[in-house]
């Protein structure tokens, strides 16, 4: 059945009253002014790991292989080529140069993330405000951790080289050898090869905690970027006073069935917003095959988030769990310029979107500002309103508002409540 839509609109803002600043909010005021920025703590971390580089892996000669007698069965000559193969690989290992290279990659994301976070920050991006204290934890982390890391780092590599010496006086022992020769010394490369996996365990260990957290922080600020400059291609799309946007995903609005538009669904802390972006046939040769086409750009959808009613996810389609679509419907307010929506959203979760709908609506997501954006909430007038606790009419019971809401009609007798006024 097609959708009920109607002329998409921009919204227009309404003013709240403004709340009185806590105590909690001077608080933070005063721990940003005394916070090193990002990049200052970054600049510092680039100076000083030139001053400490990590020394340089260890090579080793690879060990000279030597043909097989011709008259060697084939079984045993596969055996030897194996032995090699095997020692050669645990030797390469034994080195730690992909250990190395993670110590000294930790070293460049603790330096290029900071910068990176700035650059989303001067794009507009103002949520997740912990990613900076995360930053500056890891960085103190690491300060205090990557000692530890290279000492233990060195002291492997060096009981490694002198297991390898062991394991080659073995290996020399497969010139000419026999068959049981050939399975003392492979006995002796499984020993090494166990070694060589608790060194790297016990150094990597120290740090997978940092790396994982950092390869999180990474990815999530690709994703920021990724949302950003998919809003910097609209020229319908500009953010209003104080709005921070916080999602983006591919999505087709189902209008008709499982018809309708393809393009971007982008959530920010005030609207949802669809904007349909796909090569539209216009012309077909035999009604069958494209002849001729457009690329269509429109901003379909464009709603405030306290408009949203209803909200519901779900799964649908598959097979054995494969090729599930999520799916998000929502029900809208009479003041939205549409009554309903079924989204098909491509490549993320439709129950998170859900989930931070609901975050918008209470008012939860400015708590997640950065600290130096969350004064321009109070600037513009649109936090979440004070409504009093019980109808001043007839002493119902008035729920929690969603953010932007600022008249609530009691749904008992009708009465027009109104935000508790901050002195």
């Amino acid at each position: 059945m097609a959708e009920d839509h109607k002329k998409p609109g921009m919204g227009a803002r309404r003013p709240v009253n403004r709340p009185a600043r806590s105590a909690g909010d001077a608080a933070r005021q005063a721990a940003m002014k005394r916070r090193v920025r990002p990049s200052v703590r970054a600049e510092a971390r680039k100076a000083a790991v030139s001053q400490r580089p990590l020394p340089t892996p260890p090579r080793r000669p690879a060990v000279a292989r030597r043909p097989a007698a011709a008259a060697a069965a084939p079984e045993l000559t596969a055996q030897l080529n194996s032995i090699h193969d095997k020692f050669e690989r645990l030797s390469a290992q034994a080195q730690m140069e992909d250990v190395f290279s993670a110590v000294g990659d930790i070293d460049d994301k603790l330096t290029k993330l900071p910068f990176d976070l700035e650059a989303l920050r001067d794009r507009g991006y103002v949520h997740s405000g912990q990613l900076e204290d995360k930053l500056e934890a890891l960085d103190d982390q690491w300060d205090d951790l990557r000692p530890r890391v290279e000492k233990a780092l060195n002291e492997q590599v060096q009981r490694l080289d002198t297991d390898l010496d062991q394991a080659e006086r073995q290996m020399t022992r497969l010139n000419n050898a026999n068959a049981a020769v050939a399975k003392s010394v492979d006995t002796a490369v499984d020993a090494l090869g166990s070694r060589v996996t608790a060194a790297r365990r016990a150094v990597e260990g120290l740090y997978d905690g940092i790396k994982a957290e950092l390869y999180k922080i990474e990815y999530a600020l690709g994703q920021v970027q990724k949302m950003l400059d998919l809003m910097a291609g609209s020229s319908e799309i500009s953010l209003q006073e104080a709005e921070g946007p916080l999602l983006a995903v591919a999505a087709k609005w189902q209008q008709d069935g499982e018809d309708g538009p393809e393009g971007y669904l982008f959530l920010t802390d005030q609207r949802l917003l669809f904007e349909q972006r796909e090569e539209v046939v216009t012309k077909k040769r035999f009604g069958l095959f494209k002849a001729e086409s457009e690329m269509v750009q429109k901003l379909q959808i464009a709603t405030q988030v306290h408009e949203i009613e209803q909200i519901s996810h779900k799964e649908e389609g598959g097979f054995l769990g494969m090729g599930k679509a999520d799916i998000l419907e929502l029900v809208f307010a009479a003041t939205a310029p549409l009554s309903r929506a079924r989204l098909h959203l491509k490549g993320q979760d439709s129950a998170d979107w859900a989930a931070m709908i609901n975050r918008i609506q209470s008012g939860e997501i400015d708590g997640d500002r950065s600290d130096e954006y969350v004064d321009e909430l109070e600037a513009a007038g649109i936090t979440s309103a004070s409504f009093p606790e019980q109808c001043p009419n007839c002493y119902a019971a008035v729920p929690p508002q969603p953010r932007g809401v600022t008249v609530y009609e009691c749904e008992f007798c009708g009465a027009t409540v109104m935000p508790t006024i901050s002195k």
